[in-house]
């Protein structure tokens, strides 16, 4: 009798699963070094000129606010500091690591956008939640989506599916893919941050995003990857924000300490931040 589908099957076969590039890999080992330095990860980094470029825009964004001109990756490192810079290189490789699924199922261009937005909102939520480095959150918002675009490369019938029968409605998407896989994209995508070995609180975030009150630790990160995503119904289908609100359960809204005040001056900010960071983000 074969054995139920299950994310760690689905990805039992790596030739379709994308690898992360070996500039990420290496930053990954040097974080885990305690003797790197910032020269060390510079000298790292500056081996990938395209890459070198689009961090030194995305430390020169509204992402970290500097008042001075950050014109070196030297100094990048040190201000950002050794792990934000390893957050930052694995959000601007995200983008051309998936560049290949296929353009039937879904807009790619799209998808970005709207990952890029939940990361920004992820951002401000985190710093209006008074989160340690809230820019980090902007990276768990960007990837929050990755096991979708894998479920459309190893399943692309069945997504074809999920797709069509949710009319467009993002938050449907899940509930179906449960009825007709038995999992879920964040389950998926949980288990792709797992095999890139990821940080733990980046593996919780994007494995827990459609139920944060069930995660044994990292509850608030994930909480702020659930509320963000939510929020992006604005930019997606222009949902009003408070009807958003008020659909979030009370357990989840109890993990973030923000208040819908807060909320509404957050998405205010958006537009701006979002207009900047995704001009760095999605020309590459």
């Amino acid at each position: 009798m074969p054995q139920p589908l299950s994310p760690a099957r689905l990805l039992e076969d790596n030739r379709e699963l994308p690898s992360l590039p070996d500039v990420v890999v290496r930053l990954q080992a040097a974080i885990d070094d305690p003797t790197s330095t910032a020269d060390t990860l510079a000298g790292i980094i500056a081996g990938d000129p395209a890459l070198t470029a689009r961090l030194l825009k995305l430390a020169n964004s509204p992402l970290y606010g500097f008042s001075g001109r950050i014109d070196t990756i030297t100094r990048a490192v040190t201000l950002v500091g050794l792990e934000s810079i390893y957050h930052l290189a694995l959000a601007t490789t995200a983008v051309s690591v998936f560049r290949g699924i296929p353009a039937h199922l879904i807009d790619m261009d799209e998808f970005w956008v709207q990952s890029t937005y939940c990361g920004v909102v992820a951002r401000l939520l985190a710093r209006a939640a008074g989160v340690l480095h809230p820019e980090r959150l902007f990276v768990v918002g960007l990837l929050h989506g990755i096991g979708s675009l894998v479920l459309y490369v190893k399943l692309p019938d069945p997504s074809r599916e999920v797709l069509l029968a949710s009319q467009g409605r993002r938050e449907l998407i899940p509930l179906l893919e449960k009825d007709l896989l038995g999992f879920t994209y964040a389950d998926v995508g949980g288990e792709i941050a797992r095999r890139w070995k990821l940080p733990p609180w980046l593996q919780t975030a994007i494995a827990w995003q459609l139920n944060p009150e069930q995660a044994d630790d990292f509850r608030m990160e994930t909480g702020i990857l659930y509320l963000a995503n939510r929020l992006t119904g604005v930019l997606v289908h222009g949902d009003a924000i408070e009807d958003i609100l008020v659909e979030v359960p009370a357990a989840v809204r109890d993990l973030v300490p923000v208040t819908e005040g807060q909320v509404l001056e957050v998405m205010a900010e958006v537009t701006r931040e979002f207009t900047e960071v995704a001009a760095v983000l999605l020309s590459v």
